[in-house]
């Protein structure tokens, strides 16, 4: 029986003008095998899925931080059910291995918290690939424990874990460390990156950030972690690249030797490239 490995990943998505398909093109050179993606990967879907080889996927679905909307909000139904459609005609080809959502995180006049919830558990339902929940800031425990007990009731077998954001846990107030140690089971899926005291900076590693990262990886490793964890990393300038593939290198030699050995002489290899491909971005 194959042993199972600790996979590991870095977001991608539409940045500065560059298609995701570039960056896709970038992270292979390093060796990543997942990455996850989010809508702009269907702005140029023919390209992405003929760069993709072997690579496996995640699909962040939209937030109300990020997008200005999620799978709750009624008024955007004609988006959601056009989203929903495409994720569903090319998650195959895309390699998905889950789409994640965020509970409801907006509060709104016109309906109630549980009418958006039902309504998003009616979209995830729709969703063909399998689903996970990510714990968001702002949310105490007990009350993202509510949703997801609700969200196991509707969607069965179909939702396949949470999704931990540690630096989400950290910002308010709690500490990720002993969280991970005294886990649930239900955690298979992890999105990491450092971040400021009081903001949610995606910093890569080593840059000033607050997160107790290194703590974080040995609770991880001392309870056989086996799922993914995705770094959720957003640079600023050419100065951030170095640690943010330092960042994936750290995490890699964490769980996974042998890997970490193969993305690192993969990465000199393509040194040049890589350096270049970033002067371009920046």
């Amino acid at each position: 029986m194959k042993k199972k490995r600790t996979l590991v990943g870095i977001t991608i998505n539409k940045f500065k003008g560059i298609s995701p398909t570039t960056f896709l093109k970038i992270v292979e050179k390093m060796g990543l095998e997942f990455v996850e993606i989010s809508r702009p990967v269907f702005e140029d879907i023919a390209a992405f899925i003929e760069n993709i080889g072997d690579m496996q996927t995640g699909f962040h679905l939209p937030n109300s931080h990020d997008d200005g909307f999620d799978l709750s909000y009624k008024e955007r139904d004609d988006e959601i059910k056009e989203l929903i459609r495409l994720i569903n005609k090319y998650h195959k080809n895309l390699h998905i291995k889950y789409c994640l959502s965020h509970p409801p995180e907006k509060n709104r006049t016109t309906y109630s918290e549980e009418e958006a919830t039902e309504y998003l558990l009616d979209n995830l339902e729709s969703l063909e690939p399998p689903i996970i929940i990510e714990n968001v800031q702002g949310w105490k425990q007990d009350r993202f424990d509510k949703f997801y007990a609700r969200a196991k009731e509707r969607l069965g077998e179909k939702l396949v874990g949470q999704c931990f954001d540690a630096p989400h846990y950290f910002l308010q107030g709690e500490n990720p460390v002993e969280f991970l140690q005294h886990s649930n089971g239900e955690i298979k899926f992890m999105h990491l990156s450092d971040c400021k005291v009081d903001y949610d900076a995606h910093l890569p590693f080593d840059t000033g950030g607050a997160l107790p990262v290194d703590d974080i990886l040995h609770a991880l490793k001392k309870q056989n972690y086996q799922g993914v964890i995705n770094l959720e990393l957003l640079p600023r300038s050419f100065s951030d690249m170095k640690p943010l593939v330092n960042s994936y290198l750290k995490v890699l030699r964490n769980f996974d030797q042998f890997k970490y050995l193969k993305a690192k002489f993969k990465i000199f290899k393509n040194r040049k490239l890589l350096k270049k491909a970033f002067e371009e971005i920046f």
